[in-house]
């Protein structure tokens, strides 16, 4: 019955450990509404953790909310757009997100 029971611990913590993984590539970000692009703003961006913006060709709805905590997982090939953010224009780089989940963290 034992050899069982440490069988059946060691699975679960192959399967727990496996699943932290994941998130691994992932990055954090938060939501920015920067108004509305027929209005001069720049639509929705994402904070990266480290102070950069992006802005991705696809934000599902369900993750279009100003301050929503993100963690993405995105592929950027170095395109992107000048906006105007008030006072100057910014070149913003534009991403396409792989994987987006709230982050819980």
């Amino acid at each position: 019955m034992r050899k069982y029971l440490l069988s059946a611990f060691m699975l679960l913590s192959v399967v727990a450990v496996s699943s932290c993984k994941k998130d691994k590539d992932m990055k954090k970000a938060t939501v920015t509404d920067s108004g509305d692009i027929a209005k001069g703003g720049c639509g929705f961006l994402l904070l990266l953790e480290d102070g950069k913006l992006v802005r991705p060709s696809y934000l599902p709805s369900a993750y279009q909310h100003d301050g929503y905590r993100v963690k993405v997982k995105y592929a950027a090939d170095g395109e992107g757009e000048v906006c105007e953010t008030y006072p100057t224009k910014k070149f913003i780089e534009v991403i396409e997100i792989k994987d987006i989940k709230r982050d819980l963290d």
